[in-house]
């Protein structure tokens, strides 16, 4: 079945912000040149309504399903599939649905000024605002922070906890994608190695060989975890859990993107 594409890599955003936020020329344009690349890997036929082609009468399809994508799909004539509410959305794309179900060990919950006091003072941190994407909402620090620091910190808790994760040396990336049925039925696909530069996905491919069977059932284990809080939470759709392995071990949790992800054809066999 052919569909029309939305694809807003701008959602965590628009979670963040809301609908009327002003996303501006300079990140439009940097936007579209990632979405370039998802355009070109789309089964032959779907259109993105982006860059031409007749979308009227197809099923829409969004990268995630926000309130901007399913107007944009009936705003050129496609239909807007069913989704679910933006309030689930922003929940479990927030950083903390993940730290809930398995918090990176020693990552600390900034909520006030007087938490970063306590738990930035010393040490290599990776501040994580609640929601991030294409390398932004992400800062590395060594503590203790300063004032352009708490600048960025009492920025990202207008709009939720600021997560402190110890600063890791990470010899591989993972990801393994899933889709969750409206029903509830889950479809899982193979894990992936994800190659990254700056925080930002430059390619990925099938771990074949790249986990030890321990890790592998650590991921697959967590997989299914993150698939019933995703269920008990009212979501479905595509998403994808990201893992790491560092110099101290092993972590198969360290997020959730409950949406379309850059590997996600990769680790599924397609869109």
């Amino acid at each position: 079945m052919r569909r029309a594409w939305v694809i807003n890599l701008d959602a965590e955003l628009e979670l963040a912000h809301g609908p009327g936020f002003n996303l501006g020329a300079a990140l439009t344009r940097q936007l579209r040149a990632h979405a370039a690349p998802v355009a070109a890997t789309l089964p032959e036929g779907d259109v993105w309504v982006d860059d031409g082609g007749d979308p009227r009468g197809l099923l829409g399809c969004a990268w995630c399903p926000t309130p901007r994508a399913p107007a944009r799909l009936r705003e050129v004539g496609a239909r807007a599939p069913d989704a679910p509410a933006v309030e689930v959305l922003r929940r479990v794309n927030a950083r903390g649905f993940a730290h809930a179900i398995r918090a990176l060990e020693g990552e600390h919950v900034i909520r006030d000024a007087s938490d970063a006091a306590r738990h930035l003072a010393s040490g290599s941190w990776v501040l994580h605002r609640a929601f991030t994407f294409t390398g932004r909402g992400h800062r590395p620090l060594d503590g203790p922070p300063g004032p352009a620091d708490l600048a960025w910190i009492d920025k990202g808790l207008a709009i939720g906890p600021v997560f402190a994760a110890p600063r890791l040396a990470i010899s591989l990336e993972l990801a393994l994608h899933g889709h969750l049925g409206a029903d509830g039925s889950l479809e899982r696909g193979v894990a992936t190695v994800q190659h990254t530069e700056h925080g930002q996905w430059r390619r990925s491919e099938r771990a074949t060989d790249a986990l030890s069977e321990e890790e592998r059932r650590a991921l697959f284990d967590v997989f299914e975890e993150v698939a019933d809080a995703l269920r008990g939470a009212g979501y479905f759709g595509p998403f994808g859990i990201d893992a790491l392995r560092h110099a101290g071990g092993f972590h198969p949790l360290s997020e959730i993107n409950a949406r379309y992800s850059m590997g996600y054809p990769v680790g599924m066999g397609g869109w």
